[in-house]
C-alpha cells in the first residue's frame, strides 16, 4: 500500500474539517493545507497537527510540495474553476466539494481539463453512502412497494453559521450576483444552492433523469441576501413525480451554539417519503436521529448515534480511483445533470415557468 500525498486547499468550505482526519489515515499522507485569508483560526480550531504546514495561498503550498499527488478542493464555490485548472495542469488528482460550479460553461471546462489531463475528479456527495439510501434502493428494486409513483425529500438546515459563512454570499455561493427575479431584492445562492444531495438522491433512487422542473420561493425568515425558503417539484423522465424542499427551515436562534445542537430541531434534518402502488416507504436519512423529552430538564431533544464510516468511505473510494483505476462513484460527467437541474430550478424561479430539461 502506497499512501497518496494529498493537500487540502482553502479550508473555508464547511466540509473541509471532515477531511482533516486524513492526517491519521494510512491510505493518505496529508502533507499540507492552504488556508483562505481570514480562516487560519479555523484551521487551528479543527485541530490539525502542528507538524502539518498551513500556507496562506495555494501557490505557496505548491512551491513547497512538488511531490504532491492529489488535492481536496475545500473552498467556496466561486474558486473551484481556478483551482481545478491549476491542479489539472499539474497532473494532480482532484476531490471536489459537492458544487463544482453553477456556471455550466465553467463546469464543462472542468470536465474538459480534467479529462485531457487524465486525472481523477471525484465529487463529494456523502449522502449516497447513507445506509438508509442503500436500503431504500434495495426495497424499490425488489418491488416491495410496487411501482414507484412519487418521491418527496426534505433537507432542512440553518444559515448563516460560523463554519460556513460564505453560504450567505451570492458571489461565493452562486458565483456572482444574479437576482432571483424581477422585483425581488434577493440573489441566487442560498438554500437551493446549498443542497444538491436531494437532487442527486432522486436521480439515484428513480433510476431516471429530470424531465421537468418547477420552483418557487417564499419570503425569507432571516435577513440574508439569498433565498432561505424554496420548494422544487416536477417529473422524472420515467414518470415518477418528485417534491424537494431544501430550505433553511430551522432557525439558528434555536441551534446557534454547538452545545445546543441536541435541542430540537436538529441543525440538519433530511427526510424522505416514497409512494408506490403497493406501499409507502418513510425514512429519516440523516444521522439516524431520535427524539425524546429529557425528564431532568423537560427539554425536547434530538440525538443521534452518528453515521460512522461515511466520510472514510468516500476517501477510500478516491484512493481506489487514484491507485487502481477505479471509476469515481460520482464524477463530473455524472454530476453534471444534477447541477443542470439545480440551475433549471433557479431559472424557473426567475421566469415563473416550468423548465423542460
Amino acid at each position: 500500500m502506497k499512501p497518496i500525498k494529498i493537500a487540502i486547499l482553502s479550508c473555508n468550505h464547511g466540509h473541509a474539517r471532515s477531511y482533516f482526519g486524513l492526517q491519521n489515515d494510512p491510505f493518505f499522507d496529508l502533507v499540507a493545507v492552504s488556508v483562505q485569508p481570514g480562516y487560519r483560526d479555523k484551521a487551528e480550531l479543527y485541530r490539525l497537527k502542528d507538524s502539518i504546514p498551513k500556507y496562506d495561498s495555494d501557490e505557496e503550498l505548491y512551491a513547497h510540495h512538488p511531490d504532491l499527488e492529489a488535492v481536496i478542493i475545500a473552498s467556496a464555490n466561486d474558486r473551484h474553476l481556478e483551482q481545478v485548472r491549476v491542479a489539472a495542469a499539474k497532473g494532480l488528482h482532484i476531490f471536489s466539494m459537492k458544487i463544482p460550479s453553477f456556471d455550466l460553461n465553467e463546469y464543462k471546462e472542468m470536465i474538459e481539463v480534467t479529462e485531457k489531463a487524465g486525472v481523477v475528479c471525484q465529487v463529494e456527495l456523502e449522502m449516497r453512502h447513507h445506509a438508509e439510501i442503500m436500503r431504500a434502493k434495495d426495497i424499490m428494486d425488489s418491488g416491495e412497494i410496487g411501482e414507484p409513483l412519487s418521491i418527496t425529500l426534505t433537507n432542512y438546515s440553518h444559515n448563516p453559521i460560523w463554519w460556513r459563512p460564505w453560504q450567505g454570499s451570492p458571489e461565493e455561493s452562486w458565483g456572482k450576483r444574479v437576482f432571483l427575479r424581477d422585483g425581488d431584492p434577493r440573489y441566487r445562492g442560498g438554500a437551493l444552492a446549498d443542497h444538491p444531495h436531494i437532487f442527486d438522491v432522486v436521480r439515484l433512487l428513480s433510476g431516471s433523469s429530470f424531465d421537468t422542473v418547477f420552483a418557487d420561493v417564499a419570503p425569507n425568515m432571516r435577513d440574508i441576501e439569498t433565498e432561505d425558503l424554496v420548494h422544487i417539484s416536477g417529473r422524472m423522465k420515467n414518470g415518477i413525480i418528485y417534491s424537494l424542499d431544501p430550505s433553511y427551515a430551522n432557525l439558528e436562534a434555536r441551534v446557534v451554539r454547538q452545545v445546543d445542537w441536541e435541542i430540537y430541531p436538529r441543525i440538519v434534518e433530511v427526510t424522505m417519503n416514497i409512494v408506490g402502488t403497493k406501499g409507502t416507504l418513510i425514512s429519516d436519512l440523516y444521522g439516524k436521529g431520535y427524539y425524546f423529552v429529557d425528564p431532568r430538564t423537560n427539554r425536547y431533544l434530538a440525538d443521534s448515534p452518528e453515521s460512522i464510516g461515511i466520510w472514510n468511505r468516500r476517501t477510500q473510494e478516491f484512493y481506489e480511483c487514484v491507485r487502481h483505476g477505479a471509476k469515481p462513484p460520482v464524477g463530473l460527467r455524472d454530476h453534471y445533470e444534477t447541477i443542470a437541474a439545480m440551475v433549471a430550478a433557479y431559472n424557473s424561479i426567475t421566469t415563473g415557468k416550468v423548465i423542460k430539461m
